[in-house]
């Protein structure tokens, strides 16, 4: 094996308030780099950062992965080691920023009206996500519902990490390869739908409490346990006008024809 050599180039970024650098030892990475920075990422100081990451080729297709110079994964593929990196830096942004709320779920909208699908990984969230966005509502997110401090959510359109039938794999696709367009303004909660994929299910859903769902969207909530109080504000603020749908679900298009119909006739 060769010798680890130093990242010598990186890209220093600031996004929702947290300041990160990714470090990567050759010009032929950086491409691949700038492909997992998170949504709204700009340039900034690298002397702020308040985590790096490095990315070094050890061998042909041998990767390692430190983050503040601890080792993170070692020979690693580089598809590996650059998910590693993007899950964490989704994390850490998730869990480090200032100023925002953000929780797990699936978001679309329509004419400034959001949906959101609250709900973990494996829930079925980015089905639904993309069935309502194949037939016209506006991409936000099919990870993350970024509140800001009023309640508005806001878009983070990353890829959507869309699983094979059998669930063994996962390719990550732009909603315009899927003909949908990425949302550019905030806009207002006005369905929470708390569903899971169960074969053979129909979508009949009851109407439950905003209380039942701030609680549900709170489960959610990425960093409810270390800013409790300005969790609760926030979530209660993206609920204040919301209608909370609740029950399992068959197949996306169904549910998604049915959810499609509520946003299209949903006030501006």
């Amino acid at each position: 094996m060769r010798a680890r050599r130093r990242a010598a180039r990186s890209i220093a970024f600031e996004a929702f308030g947290v300041a990160v650098e990714v470090q990567f030892g050759e010009r032929d990475l950086e491409e691949s780099v700038r492909e997992i920075l998170p949504p709204g990422w700009r340039a900034t100081d690298p002397s702020g950062v308040v985590a790096r990451f490095s990315l070094e080729r050890v061998e042909a297709d041998s990767y390692t992965v430190t983050i503040n110079r601890r080792s993170a994964i070692e020979h690693a593929s580089l598809d590996v080691a650059l998910g590693l990196i993007d899950a964490d830096i989704r994390m850490l942004i998730a869990t480090s920023t200032p100023d925002w709320i953000f929780v797990h779920a699936g978001v679309v909208a329509l004419r400034g009206r959001a949906l959101v699908i609250p709900g973990e990984s494996f829930s079925g969230k980015t089905t639904l996500v993309r069935a309502l966005v194949e037939m016209g509502a506006t991409y936000y997110s099919d990870e993350y519902a970024v509140l800001d401090q009023e309640g508005m959510v806001h878009p983070y359109p990353r890829r959507l990490s869309i699983r094979s039938a059998d669930g063994s794999t996962t390719a990550e696709h732009r909603v315009q390869d899927l003909g949908g367009v990425a949302g550019a303004a905030r806009a207002s909660v006005d369905t929470v739908v708390l569903t899971r994929y169960r074969p053979g299910a129909a979508w009949q859903p009851a109407v439950i409490s905003a209380g039942e769902g701030t609680v549900a969207m709170l489960a959610n909530t990425v960093p409810a346990q270390r800013r409790p109080g300005e969790s609760l504000r926030t979530v209660a603020r993206a609920m204040r006008e919301s209608r909370v749908l609740a029950g399992d679900r068959g197949e996306a298009s169904e549910t998604a024809h049915a959810l499609f119909a509520r946003l299209e006739s949903a006030p501006s």
